[in-house]
C-alpha cells in the first residue's frame, strides 16, 4: 500500500468513532489488532464492544484531525477529541501511532494530553 492509501484507511478508522458505523471496524482493522494503550481490546469484535461504549456514554464524542503523515507502514496522527461530561466540553489532545500490514491497521500507540 501507499502512503496515501494507509492514510485514508486510519481516516476510515477515525470516522468510525466519529459516526459510531460499526462496519467500518472490519473493513479497516486486522483480526490481531491491539491498541497498546488499551490492550484488553483486541481485534475488531472488542472494537465495537468500546466504540458503543463510548458512543453511549458520550454522543458528541468527536476526533478532529489536525495533522497526518505517512512513511512506509506507518501512520503518524495529531488530533483533538471532544465530547461533553457532566455538562462540561472536554477537549484532549492525542497523538497516535499507528502500523498497517496487509492493508489492514494492526497495531496502535497513544500517547495524549487534556487541554481543557
Amino acid at each position: 500500500m501507499d502512503i496515501e492509501t494507509n492514510k485514508g484507511l486510519v481516516r476510515r478508522y477515525l470516522e468510525m468513532w466519529n459516526t459510531g458505523n460499526m462496519e467500518l471496524a472490519d473493513e479497516v482493522l486486522a483480526p490481531t489488532w491491539i491498541d497498546h494503550a488499551h490492550p484488553e481490546v483486541t481485534g475488531p469484535d472488542s472494537v465495537k464492544q468500546s466504540l458503543s461504549q463510548v458512543r453511549a456514554a458520550f454522543p458528541d464524542f468527536r476526533i478532529t484531525i489536525k495533522s497526518i503523515v505517512s512513511e512506509d507502514n506507518m501512520v503518524a496522527i495529531r488530533a483533538t477529541i471532544q465530547r461533553t461530561h457532566q455538562g462540561k466540553e472536554i477537549t484532549s489532545g492525542v497523538m497516535w501511532f499507528v502500523r498497517i500490514a496487509d492493508g489492514k491497521m494492526t497495531e496502535m500507540w497513544t500517547g495524549s494530553e487534556t487541554s481543557s
